[in-house]
C-alpha cells in the first residue's frame, strides 16, 4: 500500500509542477515518447496500447486532426489552438497522457464510462469495460482516446454532450 500510495503522490507533484505543463518542457519531452501506464493489468495495458495506435492512425488521415479545431474552449479557444500554445499535434499529446486504473473512480464504477478524466488533465483513468470494449470495438475504443484527448486539452460537456463529443470525432474520423 505504501508503494502504490507514493506512485500517486509522485504522479500528482509531477502533473501539478509548473514545468509540467510549459511549453518549452512539453516539446522537449514528447519527441519519441510513448504514453504511461500506471496500475494497468498487462492485458488492459495492451488493450489501452492497441487503442491508442489505432487512434494515432486515425489522426494521420486527411481531416481527422480537424477534430481539434470543432469545439470551443471555456477560455474562449479551440483545442487545436492549446495545442499550438504547448508546441505539440495531436499525436504527441497522445503520448503525452497518463492512462491509470479507474477501478475505484465512481463513474467507471456505475458504468456510465470506459475511459474518464477531468478536463485540463491529461490523467485518463481506465475503467474496468474498456478492456471488452476495446476487443468488441476496436474502432470505438480509439475514438474514445481522442475524445479524452479532448478533455485532456480544457473541453467540459455538457455542453457539448458526451455522445456529441464521441459523434463528432467519428464523423471525422471514421
Amino acid at each position: 500500500m505504501r508503494g502504490a500510495l507514493g506512485i500517486g503522490v509522485a504522479v500528482a507533484v509531477l502533473l501539478c509542477h509548473p514545468s509540467f505543463l510549459s511549453p518549452k518542457v512539453v516539446r522537449a519531452s514528447v519527441a519519441g515518447r510513448q504514453a504511461l501506464m500506471l496500475k494497468l493489468t498487462p492485458l488492459t495495458e495492451r488493450t489501452v496500447r492497441r487503442a491508442l495506435d489505432f487512434a494515432l492512425s486515425k489522426l494521420g488521415r486527411p481531416g481527422c486532426s480537424q477534430i481539434y479545431e470543432d469545439f470551443e474552449l471555456p477560455n474562449g479557444g479551440t483545442p487545436r489552438r492549446e495545442l499550438d500554445r504547448l508546441g505539440i499535434g495531436p499525436e504527441d499529446l497522445l503520448e503525452s497522457l497518463v492512462f491509470m486504473d479507474g477501478g475505484r473512480d465512481p463513474v467507471c464504477r456505475n458504468g456510465r464510462a470506459v475511459l474518464t478524466t477531468t478536463p485540463g488533465s491529461r490523467v485518463i483513468r481506465v475503467c474496468p469495460g474498456f478492456a471488452r470494449l476495446q476487443f468488441q470495438h476496436a474502432d470505438r475504443s480509439a475514438c474514445l482516446i481522442i475524445h479524452e484527448s479532448l478533455h485532456a486539452l480544457g473541453l467540459g460537456e455538457n455542453p457539448p454532450s458526451s455522445s456529441d463529443i464521441t459523434n463528432r470525432v467519428e464523423r471525422r474520423c471514421w
